[in-house]
């Protein structure tokens, strides 16, 4: 199985695949990145960028997992979430886990949640037919924010469990 991971040069990208590395039980661990060269063996680094997203579906291109972190670039994160969603899916994934935040909801004006509620919401937009792909929403619980969930499955099937990246310690 290739699992991959967008948003890989990050903070939390990078804990992600030094984890994934440590569990990879024979699956390999694709980094897609704005600089795939920092990445190191055993790691493929694949270029991705979420503010050019017609490099995102050739990055995500024979994946069957794909956790998408979203940037921090928050102007534009609710786009480029959209974005990554959509190529994920032409890519032919067939399970996404799309790392969202607490509280996400659509709202006028500024507000955290709102980019990643977009994100959300083209997820539920597939989902409906047999060869959609399955989808996970993981929200970070931010230090002002409540406590977190995490929504996993399909449009019209889903359920809500205390988020791992949530849990108190």
């Amino acid at each position: 199985m290739k699992i991959g991971v967008s948003g890989a040069s990050g903070h939390l990208g990078k804990a992600v695949v030094s984890e994934l590395l440590q569990r990879a039980d024979g699956h390999e661990v694709i980094a897609i990145s704005r600089t795939p060269e920092t990445v190191t063996a055993p790691t493929e680094g694949r270029f991705g960028d979420y503010d050019h997203p017609g490099s995102l579906a050739e990055a995500y291109a024979d994946l069957d997992r794909l956790l998408i972190i979203p940037s921090l670039n928050a102007g534009k994160r609710g786009e480029q979430n959209v974005a990554a969603i959509d190529a994920a899916v032409s890519a032919g994934v067939k399970h996404m886990v799309f790392m969202s935040a607490a509280g996400a909801r659509l709202a006028q004006g500024p507000v955290l949640g709102t980019p990643y509620w977009w994100g959300e919401q083209r997820l539920n937009r597939y989902g409906a037919g047999v060869d959609d792909p399955a989808y996970e929403l993981l929200c970070r619980k931010f230090r002002a924010a409540g406590a977190g969930l995490a929504v996993t499955g399909r449009a019209g099937r889903t359920r809500r469990e205390p988020c791992c990246f949530c849990r108190a310690r």
